[in-house]
């Protein structure tokens, strides 16, 4: 049975790619606000510091909420850019409420708000990149993903420059509304499956051979992103308690935490070139496999600093690759790996704070180890399935998006 896919028209403008670019800008910006701003909000709600981290915790909940609304919303017949719209806008109100809030229990309703607006933009412009440029496609979602990384690391300088962290907020929610108009332009290529005519039927045990292995390829994608943003957001969140152990001050150890996200979105752009030369499957590979290597290399003191920069360079392309990859395998499960990948990044860095209360910060340096070895081993689990002959999908469009 050969399977095929019924081509829909070009629909990604320049225009909507150019919106999808500032969206991603906006949103890194956007999460990366809060952690800054906790000082501050302790001082003006008179909370505590777990209570100031809840506001993270809630932008979170709201984004799982608003990347599963995308495939609802196009069961309803919603255009994904009127979805995006609503997206953009539902950041806007969060991001205006929030500095606005008088009391803290609605300002952690206008940090859900914005969460959800988050969500949708998230997996909502994944979704549409995955499907419009799902062969070869892999450059423009490393650049996508790199200009995400770019508004994460203005962030902090924003809320350390300006006069008060609501203005970083206030201009988080004119980025988005100013991106309304381009995003609004967007549309994914929803093409379904169809049989080639007169071919005869694959018999049923080809059939059920083919589900089966559909069905490993899916939980090994959902597993690979799980464990690929837990071992981003671990290292992210505890380098700099497992460097102070190390024997470096705060404010070093701080810093290269900063050189973490550096390289991390540098290696992003970095490989867009690279996307000409090496299918997003060889990508992927290659960084899992860097990713132990850096992790391991944590264990020595002298070079943990380094080994730390270098896995921000090795984990920084494997999102948007890896979603480039499954979209060759199972693009319609794009939503599910984003919101699944928002979980891993909630639990697994709380998981290695327990390991470091039993086991002291050594233990951060291990975690990361058993993460990106389960990480190279769940990708070399899904290439083994795909040289058994699982189909690959076909490419869905020809999109007269510019092309990398």
């Amino acid at each position: 049975m050969s399977v095929g896919v019924r081509p829909a028209p070009p629909r990604l403008r320049p225009l909507a790619v150019y919106g999808a670019v500032t969206a991603f800008a906006m949103i890194g910006l956007q999460q990366a606000l809060y952690g800054p701003a906790i000082p501050q909000l302790r001082a003006e709600h008179g909370i505590t510091a777990a209570g100031a981290a809840a506001a993270l915790s809630v932008h979170f909940a709201g984004a799982i909420l608003g990347v599963l609304a995308m495939p609802l919303a196009r069961r309803f017949g919603v255009p994904d850019g009127r979805f995006m719209s609503w997206s953009l806008v539902g950041v806007a109100v969060g991001c205006l409420a929030f500095p606005l809030a008088p009391g803290w229990p609605l300002a952690l309703l206008a940090a859900f708000v914005a969460g959800v607006g988050f969500g949708g933009l998230d997996g909502g412009v994944n979704q549409i990149f995955t499907e419009v440029y799902a062969e070869g496609g892999h450059g423009m979602l490393n650049l996508l993903h790199g200009c995400f990384g770019v508004g994460a690391v203005a962030g902090p300088i924003a809320i350390g420059l300006l006069p008060g962290y609501g203005w970083s907020f206030v201009g988080c929610a004119l980025l988005a509304l100013l991106a309304v108009p381009a995003l609004r332009t967007a549309s994914g290529a929803r093409s379904a499956p169809t049989t080639a005519a007169g071919t005869p039927p694959a018999p049923l045990a080809a059939r059920r051979r083919l589900g089966s292995l559909g069905g490993m390829v899916s939980l090994g994608f959902l597993l690979f992103f799980m464990l690929h943003v837990g071992l981003e957001t671990g290292a992210a969140g505890w380098e700099t308690t497992h460097l102070i152990a190390t024997g470096l001050s705060e404010s070093t150890a701080a810093t290269a935490t900063s050189g973490f996200w550096l390289a991390f979105t540098a290696s992003r752009f970095a490989v867009v070139p690279l996307c000409r030369h090496y299918s997003a499957r060889a990508i992927v590979i290659a960084c899992t496999g860097l990713t132990v290597l850096a992790a391991t290399a944590t264990l020595l003191d002298g070079l943990a600093p380094i080994a730390y920069a270098l896995l921000g360079v090795a984990v920084g392309p494997l999102f948007p690759t890896g979603l480039a990859w499954l979209a060759q395998h199972r693009p319609a499960l794009t939503p599910t790996v984003v919101a699944l990948s928002m979980v891993g990044g909630i639990a697994l860095p709380p998981a290695i704070g327990l390991a470091v209360n039993g086991f002291g910060p050594a233990a951060i340096a291990w975690a990361m180890i058993i993460l990106a070895v389960a990480g190279l081993g769940t990708v070399i689990g899904l290439a083994r399935v795909r040289r058994t002959g699982l189909p690959v999908a076909a490419p869905a469009v020809e999109a007269d998006a510019p092309q990398i």
